[in-house]
Parts: C-alpha cells; sequence; structure tokens
C-alpha cells in the first residue's frame, strides 16, 4: 500500500517537558533500563544477511509541529527494540529537540550511526543536525538553524539510526583539527577492517573505510550521507568516493555563509539492499533523467527518474518500490560537492521530493544524494 506524507497528522500530543533548558543543558533524558520479555517484541538480529530483516534501518522517525513532547505516528516511524518514541521540544528554547527511541542502545550494544536531515517546506529555510553522532541512552539532541545566518529555527525533520552490520560501515569524525587519526570508536564501524580520517585544510575531510570498497557488488558504488555534528552551526557535503579495495569518502564542512570551516561529522556508506532505495542526482539543471545506475538503487529493478521543476526544486521517483518500502519509511539528503544545503520537502513510499538552497537562502541547482528505507 502506498503511503503518503500528512506533515500535520504525523505527530500526536503526549506530554510537556517538565523543566526549561538553555542551551548549555544536557536534554537527554536520564538512562533506563532495557526492557525485555512481553513488553517488546522479539527484535531483528543486529547481525547476519540484512535479506533476512524486515527492516533495513534500525530505528527512524519524522518529527513535525513537535510542541512539548509528541510521539511519531506509526507509519513514519520504526523502532527495532519495539520500545516506544517520542520527541521533545526542548522547553524555552528555538529549533532544540531530543528524539527517543526506547530500549534501542541497548539492542545496538552502544554501536550506532545518527543521520538527520530538514524536512518541510517553510519560507525561510532550514537545516538541522545532530549534537551527537550516536544514541546516548536511546537519545539524540538535534537543532535546527536558518539557512544563511545560522539561526536558531524551529523546524521538521527526519531522523535515522543504524547499528553495526555486515554490509554497511559508517564512522563518526570527531576531531575536526586533526590530520591523520582513527574516528570515535562508539559512532563508527567498518566490517571489513580499520579507519581513519584526514584532513586536507580548514573543512576538507577524507574517510577512509578499509576494505570496504571490495564489499560493494560488481558494477555499484553504493550510496554516501555525510551530516555534520554537534553544537556549531557548520554544515557538511558529500564529495567524490573512490577507491579499489578501500573505499575514501570526501567531505567538506562549511559555515552557513558558505565558507568552509572545521566541524565534526558522520559519514555512512551502503552498498544495494533490501527496503532500500537510493540515487546520487548528477545532473543539476537537466529538466529529466535517469541516475547513473553505478550511483543509485531500486530494490525491484524498476526505472529511478528525476525531475527538475524549478531551479533548486526535484522529485526522485523509484518505479515499483512500494512494496519493499514499510508504510512511510525514512529519507535522508545530502548536498554532493557543492556549497548548496539541501533538504528533504516532501516524500512518499516511492517519491522524493527535494529543494535545494545557497548560502543566501534562495533556491538553488546543486547535486545530492537521496536516500530512501525502511
Amino acid at each position: 500500500m502506498r503511503a503518503v506524507l500528512s506533515a500535520r497528522l504525523l505527530l500526536v500530543p503526549a506530554a510537556l517537558l517538565a523543566a526549561a533548558c538553555d542551551d548549555s543543558s544536557n536534554p537527554i533524558a536520564p538512562e533506563e533500563p532495557l526492557v525485555v520479555g512481553a513488553e517488546a517484541p522479539e527484535p531483528n538480529p543486529t547481525t547476519g544477511p540484512l535479506e533476512g530483516l524486515a527492516y533495513w534501518a534500525d530505528g527512524y522517525l519524522y518529527a513535525a509541529n513537535v510542541a512539548g513532547t509528541v510521539t511519531p505516528a506509526a507509519f513514519a516511524s520504526f523502532n527495532r527494540s519495539g520500545g516506544a518514541m517520542t520527541v521533545t521540544k526542548v522547553a524555552g528554547t528555538t529549533g532544540r529537540y531530543v528524539a527517543r527511541l526506547r530500549n534501542l542502545s541497548g539492542l545496538l550494544g552502544g554501536k550506532s550511526t545518527i543521520q538527520v536531515s530538514d524536512a518541510g517546506v517553510q519560507l525561510d529555510p532550514a537545516y538541522c543536525k545532530p549534537v551527537g553522532a550516536f544514541l546516548v541512552r536511546d537519545s539524540v539532541e538535534v537543532r535546527c538553524y536558518r539557512v544563511g545566518t545560522g539561526a536558531a529555527m524551529n523546524s521538521d525533520f527526519t531522523l535515522s539510526v543504524l547499528g553495526k552490520r555486515d554490509d554497511r560501515a559508517f564512522a563518526f569524525a570527531n576531531l575536526p583539527t586533526s590530520t591523520n587519526y582513527a574516528p570515535a570508536s562508539a559512532g563508527s564501524w567498518n566490517p571489513a577492517g580499520p579507519m581513519r580520517v584526514y584532513r586536507d585544510g580548514v573543512g576538507r575531510y577524507r574517510v577512509v573505510f578499509t576494505g570496504f570498497r571490495a564489499r560493494m557488488p560488481a558494477g555499484s558504488w553504493g550510496h554516501v550521507q555525510v551530516k555534520a555534528v554537534g553544537t556549531t552551526k557548520a554544515h557538511c557535503v558529500v564529495g567524490p568516493w573512490y577507491g579499489a579495495t578501500n573505499l575514501e569518502v570526501a567531505v567538506a564542512c562549511s559555515t552557513p555563509a558558505g565558507v568552509p570551516t572545521d566541524s565534526k561529522f558522520t559519514t555512512l556508506v551502503t552498498p544495494p539492499a533490501a527496503h532500500l532505495a537510493y540515487v546520487w542526482a548528477d545532473q543539476a539543471a537537466t529538466s529529466s533523467y535517469s541516475p547513473q545506475t553505478a550511483y543509485g538503487w531500486n530494490p525491484v529493478g524498476g526505472a529511478v527518474t528525476i525531475t527538475r521543476h524549478q531551479a533548486g526544486a526535484y522529485t526522485v521517483r523509484w518505479t515499483g518500490i512500494d512494496a519493499e518500502i514499510r508504510d512511510l519509511g525514512t529519507v535522508q539528503v545530502t548536498a554532493w560537492g557543492d556549497q548548496a544545503q539541501c533538504k528533504v520537502a516532501d516524500f512518499t513510499s516511492e517519491t522524493v521530493s527535494v529543494l535545494c538552497h545557497g548560502p543566501n537562502g534562495m533556491l538553488i541547482d546543486a547535486r545530492y544524494m537521496v536516500l530512501l528505507g525502511s
């Protein structure tokens, strides 16, 4: 059944946050014990062949119109642990939220990565980022800012949580000014070997996943998502990724005004999989085209088309994918190789609408990466 986004129906009130917090406070709730037995259904295993899993992601939600504490609608959220999910607007703040997926930290064994994308259509465009690169006590804070100025801004967003599996890799680049180091263990995973992060200049990095290119199917380069992490207003984009045995990913981070700046960030790499679709939209000004098959994936083998409606406004469609995406699924968008910031405007279980803005906040043609999964 095809699922259609209706942002104003996605979240329902649950409770109000008890106390106000300032910008330096930690709004994440204290740890609660992992509950097993009747309260949570038996989860799918966190290792082993992905094809045997009913979901590609380990957790996700869509946060819209958040005031106080709300519960994401079931058709736009998933928690592999079976635990409750909530999104809380931090009281007394603008653009600060805490997403909680109960019991998921324990299930993933402390090894996870967080992806966040701004969502919705606003007169003033926003971008959102995780404060932490991985789940801590089942929670992560998200902050949203206005494109161009970096002013705090209330906004909708999508959030995805991924744990370690044999067919994905991720890295948390936690030392923005270091030139050569191993990324932080808690937010990093490579089933094929070690990882290194190299800084080539201010805001310019390379992440090397040893041996992971050799795990890609013949003819496929997989998919990459990059997100800035932390309380600064920086944002990061994907650059070229390449390699024969190792996979090397270029990353660029900038201020809201488009000036290169050092930043923490996460990098996610995934090959084709069930319940997952993706694309690299590399023809920013073309009215309609089919993307390169080596950088795109439709699990049912149908066509993938990208349509440009006007400057900076696009729709990606994966024909026939409804059967592979559970309900609405989850979406992540990252700009590629440009100073633009790209976001989710709207999505269904087979299409994603994307908006890309320049540092001045105006729509601009740009290249980008889109992931749709469940």
